[in-house]
C-alpha cells in the first residue's frame, strides 16, 4: 500500500510555534518529533512507500525530518502552488497500478491508540471490494472546527462543511454524525474511475498532463504552468460527496486535528511543562519550547502563554486564533511572524542561537555524505568549531580535515565549502561577525560536488510490480515476491524506467530509487559503453502470463525516439517454465499487406496469420523491433530488453478491464512499425561450454546486450571489466555472490547490479543465473 501524505498546508495558526516558513505539521510537539514524523512512523507497518505531497518551500524541511527514517522508501511531490487535495491525488493515482491501495493521510493530526491498526485493516478490506473509504470519528462534543459525516453503519449519507455553533449542537444531539478525519483509502483505479464520473473536468485536465508529470526521481515537481488549467478541488467536493461507492470506517482511536492553539493545549495538557512554574493560577496553560528561559506565572487565570526562542504569545480565553489581524496590523514584525530559527537546507540544517546586526551564532548540522555549495561572504568572517564528527573544509586551494573540538577561521572574501564524509551527522558551531551579517551576503561559486558511492560495488535490487489483467500468482508462489496485489503480472527486476523503477535493497543506499542510485555512482560505474546512451539502456523483468497477452509490436529506435521520446524495444525471452501445450506467437507465417493486417485485427482473425510456436523451459527467443508477437497462457518468462515501455497493442481479444472499458489498441502506429513479411523463427541456439565447477551458455548476443546463462555446481568466477556493468538474475538455487570486498546471499528470483570495473565476481552455491552486460 502506498501512503500519500498531505504535508503542504501553509499558515501560522499555531504561532509562535508555527510560522509561515515553518508550518504546524513540522513543529516538534511531543518527545522532540513533529506531527509529520508521527504520521510517517505510525503508517510504516501498513505502507511500503510514502509519497509526500508538499510545496517547494517545504522540501528541505521534509528531507531533513525524513533523515530519522533510515532505509524508508519515499518520494516527494512538490507543488509550486497548491490546488487542494484532489488534483495531486489524481495525478499520483495515474502513475500507480490500478489495484494499488492508496492511503491518503493528513500530516497535521495526532492519532493514538491500539485500535488504529484495526481501523486501517477494515479500510483496506472495504477498499479491496471497490469502495472509496473515509474514516469518521465519534463526535464527543459540538465543535465548529471540523467537518461532519452523516452515516448509517458503513454507508455515507452526506458530508457536511464545518458548521456554525447551532448546527454543531444539532449534529451532536442527533447521534447520526461523525467527525470527518480527512483521511481516505481506496484502490487507485477505483478512485480514478469515480473521478471520471464525478469530476470529469478535473480528470480530463489531469490526464492531459499525466505524461509530463514524471515520478522517476525522489523529487517530482508540479509546476504552476503545468497545473494552471486544473481547478482547485478537495477530495470531498470532487469525489466523495458525489460517489455512490463511499464507505466510512467509524474509528475508535484517539484523534486530534491540531487546528489551533486551544486544541494543541488540550492535547498536551497532561504533560509536565518544561522550565515552567505556575503558582496560584486558574485555567492557565503554558507551553514553553526553549531550554534557555524560565516562564513563571503567578496569581492569574484564564490565560494561555506560548513561549519560544524569539517570541512569546499571551492570549485570553478563546482569542488564541485572533493572531492574524495582529500580524497584519504590525508589518514591521514580519520576520517574527514568518521566519523560524531552524532553517533546512539540501545539506542539512542550522539553528540560529543568537544574532545582532554585526554577529550571529549558528548551530550547523551537515548530514552524512553532504557538501555545502562553494561560496563566500563579502562583509563577514566566520569561525567554525567542530563539536560532533569530523569536518572537511575547502579553503582556497587547500583542504583541511578538522577533527573533534578543532576550529578554523574563514576570512571575508574567501571561497570556502564544508563537507561531511563520515557516517554520522557533523555539528559545527558557527560564529559570524562583520559589518553586515545577513543571509543575502552569500556569493556562490558553483554547485557542490556530489559525493560518489562509498565503496559498494554490488547491490541487491528490489523490483517494481505490475498488475496487468492477464497475470497470475507464480511470481509470488515460485519466487516469493512480496507484493499485496492479487495478481502479479510482471516484476521489473532491473529498471530505471519512469513507469516502474527498481530500488536498492542492500547497503547504505537501501530504499533509493535505482535512477537516483545511478546518478549518485556516476558514469564510470556504468562502464564506457553506457556513455553513448542518454538513459540507462536495459530493463530486465519476470513475466507470469496466466492468460495470453495481447498481440503487439514494438517500434525501433528511430520511430520511438521521434514519436514517443524513448528508445525502441528489442527483447529476449528465456522460458523459465510453462504449462503443457503452451505457445507463443512469433511473427507472420506469410507476407501480408498493411490493409489485411488492419482488417484481421478488426475482425478477430489476426492469429490465423501468425507463427504459433510451442515452447518448453530453456527455450530462448530474440524478438526484434517490428516483430508481431504475443506470449501465450501458462508461460513464465525472464525478459531482457532495451529500457523502453513502448508497446503498440494490435489485438486484445476484445478484453475489458474491471470497469468495463475496452483495453486501448494502437492500430495505426502498430501497423506502421510492423514487419509485414514472413519471419523465420528466432529461437536462439548457442553451444554450452564447461568450466571448472560450472557450465555457461550464451543466450543472446546483439548490439544492445549480451546475456549468458551460468549453471553452477559449486562456484563460478566472472571477470568484470571497465566496459559495462553486470546484471545478475538468479533463476534457481541458493548461495552467495560477491567481490573481494563484499558478499551478499541470494535465493531464486533475486537480482543484483554490479559496477563496471576490473574485479572478480564469485558465485558460490548450486544455482542457475543469467548474467547480462552491454
Amino acid at each position: 500500500m502506498k501512503c500519500l501524505v498531505l504535508a503542504g498546508g501553509k499558515g501560522n495558526s499555531l504561532w509562535p510555534l508555527s510560522r509561515e516558513e515553518y508550518p504546524k505539521q513540522f513543529i516538534r510537539i511531543k518527545n522532540n518529533h513533529s506531527l509529520f514524523q508521527e504520521t510517517i512512523a505510525r503508517n510504516i507497518p501498513f505502507c511500503d512507500e510514502f509519497l509526500i505531497a508538499t510545496t517547494t518551500d517545504y522540501y528541505f524541511i521534509v528531507e531533513g525530518q525524513m533523515k530519522e527514517f533510515q532505509g524508508l522508501k519515499y518520494r516527494c511531490i512538490l507543488e509550486e502552488e497548491g490546488r487542494k487535495t484532489c488534483p495531486v491525488t489524481a495525478l499520483v493515482c495515474m502513475k500507480l497500478n490500478p489495484s494499488e491501495l492508496v492511503y491518503v493521510v493528513s500530516a497535521d493530526q495526532v492519532i493514538q491508540g491500539s485500535n488504529y491498526k484495526e481501523a486501517v485493516m477494515q479500510g483496506c478490506a472495504l477498499a479491496r471490494d471497490g469502495k472509496l473509504v473515509t474514516f469518521g470519528m465519534e463526535v464527543l462534543f459540538p465543535y465548529t472546527g471540523y467537518g461532519y459525516i452523516r452515516n448509517h453503519q458503513d454507508d455515507v449519507l452526506e458530508f457536511k462543511e464545518k458548521p456554525d455553533a447551532k448546527l454543531a449542537q444539532a449534529y451532536y444531539k442527533s447521534g447520526e454524525y461523525l467527525w470527518n478525519s480527512g483521511n481516505f483509502l481506496f484502490c487507485a483505479g477505483d478512485f480514478l474511475n469515480e473521478l471520471k464520473k464525478t469530476a470529469p473536468n478535473v480528470y480530463t485536465e489531469c490526464e492531459k498532463i499525466r505524461q509530463s508529470f514524471k515520478m522517476d526521481r525522489n523529487i517530482s515537481t508540479l509546476s504552476l504552468e503545468l497545473m494552471k488549467a486544473i481547478e482547485q478541488s478537495s477530495l470531498e467536493k470532487a469525489v466523495f460527496e458525489k460517489s455512490d461507492c463511499v464507505s466510512v470506517v467509524k474509528a475508535s482511536f484517539h484523534w486530534w486535528d491540531i487546528g489551533n492553539l486551544d486544541v494543541l493545549s488540550a492535547y498536551v495538557r497532561d504533560e509536565k511543562p518544561q522550565n515552567t512554574i505556575c503558582e496560584n493560577c486558574e485555567n492557565v496553560r503554558i507551553i514553553n519550547q526553549t531550554d534557555r528561559q524560565l516562564v513563571v506565572a503567578n496569581n492569574i487565570k484564564d490565560i494561555m502563554v506560548i513561549n519560544t526562542e524569539d517570541a512569546c504569545y499571551i492570549a485570553g480565553p478563546g482569542s488564541t486564533s485572533m493572531i492574524k489581524p495582529i500580524m497584519r496590523k504590525y508589518p514591521e514584525y514580519k520576520s517574527y511572524f514568518e521566519k523560524n530559527r531552524t532553517v533546512y537546507r539540501p545539506w542539512g540544517k542550522y539553528e540560529i542561537l543568537n544574532y545582532t546586526l554585526n554577529y550571529k551564532v549558528k548551530k550547523v548540522y551537515v548530514y552524512p555524505g553532504k557538501t555545502l555549495t562553494t561560496h563566500r561572504h563579502l562583509y563577514r568572517s566566520e569561525q567554525w568549531s567542530v563539536v560532533q564528527g569530523e569536518a572537511t573544509v575547502q579553503l582556497k586551494d587547500c583542504t583541511r580535515v578538522l577533527p573533534l573540538y578543532s576550529s578554523i577561521l574563514i576570512p571575508a572574501g574567501e571561497y570556502h565549502t564544508l563537507s561531511n564524509h563520515s557516517a554520522e551527522t557533523l555539528i559545527v558551531m558557527e560564529v559570524s561577525f562583520g559589518s553586515q551579517v545577513i543571509e543575502e551576503d552569500t556569493e556562490k561559486a558553483g554547485e557542490a560536488v556530489i559525493p560518489r558511492d562509498s565503496g559498494e560495488n554490488i547491490i541487491r535490487l528490489e523490483p517494481a510490480f505490475k498488475d496487468y489483467l492477464w497475470g497470475g500468482t507464480k511470481l509470488r508462489d515460485v519466487y516469493g515476491k512480496e507484493c499485496d496485489y492479487q495478481i502479479i503480472a510482471e516484476s521489473w527486476e532491473l529498471s530505471a524506467h519512469e513507469a516502474g523503477q527498481s530500488r536498492v535493497a542492500s547497503g547504505i543506499h537501501k530504499g533509493m530509487l535505482f535512477q537516483e542510485y545511478l546518478h549518485l555512482i556516476g558514469e564510470e560505474a556504468l562502464g564506457w559503453k553506457c556513455h553513448a546512451f542518454e538513459k540507462f539502456p536495459l530493463l530486465i523483468k519476470f513475466i507470469d502470463a496466466k492468460n495470453q497477452l495481447s498481440v503487439q509490436v514494438h517500434p525501433d529506435d528511430d520511430f520511438a525516439l521521434l514519436n514517443e521520446n524513448e528508445y525502441g524495444k528489442n527483447e529476449m525471452w528465456y522460458i523459465l517454465d510453462c504449462e503443457p501445450d503452451s505457445f507463443i506467437y512469433f511473427g507472420l507465417k506469410r507476407d501480408v499487406s498493411q490493409e489485411e493486417l488492419r482488417q484481421r485485427a478488426l475482425n478477430n482473425t489476426i492469429t490465423e496469420v501468425l507463427n504459433k510456436v510451442m515452447v518448453k523451459p530453456g527455450d530462448t527467443f530474440f524478438v526484434k523491433s517490428g516483430t508481431i508477437h504475443a506470449i501465450g497462457a501458462g508461460v513464465l518468462i525472464c525478459e531482457i530488453q532495451q529500457n523502453s515501455n513502448c508497446t503498440y497493442r494490435l489485438y486484445d481479444y476484445g478484453r475489458r478491464d474491471k470497469y468495463g472499458n475496452l483495453r486501448e489498441l494502437h492500430l495505426d502506429k502498430a501497423i506502421h512499425v510492423a514487419k509485414t513479411e514472413k519471419i523465420d523463427l528466432e529461437n536462439m541456439h548457442f553451444s554450452e561450454t564447461s568450466q571448472n565447477g560450472y557450465k555457461q551458455k550464451k543466450l543472446c548476443e546483439c548490439k544492445y546486450f549480451t546475456s549468458v546463462l551460468y549453471m553452477t555446481d559449486e562456484q563460478a568466477e566472472i571477470q568484470g571489466n571497465e566496459a559495462s556493468f553486470l546484471s545478475i538474475v538468479v533463476l534457481k538455487g541458493k548461495g552467495k555472490i560477491g567481490t573481494e570486498s563484499e558478499t551478499l546471499y541470494f535465493k531464486p528470483g533475486d537480482s543484483f547490479f554490479i559496477h563496471a570495473g576490473k574485479r572478480k565476481i564469485e558465485i558460490q552455491g548450486a544455482c542457475e543465473c543469467i548474467v547480462t552486460s552491454l
